[in-house]
């Protein structure tokens, strides 16, 4: 027969692995603590956790790792939507794979109507301030840079004639 183990063993070892860099078996330990209690907030957050650090330590598929890293926040959002940290995540993570356009407009909806208002008014701020400072202005494609004869045309004939 086989032994049933328990939830708290499965993030015991998720978190001594995550302690020691294998990032890979802490969030295998964590999938399964999941599979007990999908909906455990603890669990999520700490799963989150791990797939942002994956992220942050893989440069080339970083991206897709915040991306993971987004799932379990919205599942404790699900169960429990007014977790600050889980919403403080949230907006980190949708800034850096750049889905923040989607969370201000999904913040701003409920912004709008319902009793906590002002709460997600507080977090439609934040998701606008980090838009703003993450966006850099674009250079064009094609810069204009005239002819050098005419170049010197206007620096030596035109504008010196002008005063």
């Amino acid at each position: 027969m086989e032994e049933e183990v328990p939830l708290e063993k499965f993030l015991e070892l998720g978190d001594r692995h995550i302690e020691q860099g294998d990032l890979d078996r802490g969030i295998y330990y964590y999938n399964k603590a999941l599979k007990k209690n999908l909906a455990a907030p603890a669990t999520n957050l700490k799963l989150a956790e791990a797939y942002r650090l994956k992220a942050e330590k893989d440069e080339k598929d970083g991206k897709t790792y915040y991306t993971l890293a987004a799932e379990p926040l919205r599942r404790v959002l699900k169960a429990d939507p007014r977790s600050e940290a889980a919403h403080d995540k949230l907006v980190l993570l949708e800034f850096r794979t750049g889905n923040l356009d989607e969370l201000t407009r999904e913040y701003g909806e409920k912004a709008k109507a319902g009793p906590d208002a002002e709460f997600y008014a507080g977090y439609l701020k934040r998701a606008c301030a980090m838009s703003v400072m993450g966006s850099e202005p674009k250079k064009p494609a094609f810069e204009y840079t005239p002819a050098p004869f005419m170049k010197y045309f206007f620096d030596f004939m035109i504008l010196p004639g002008a005063t």
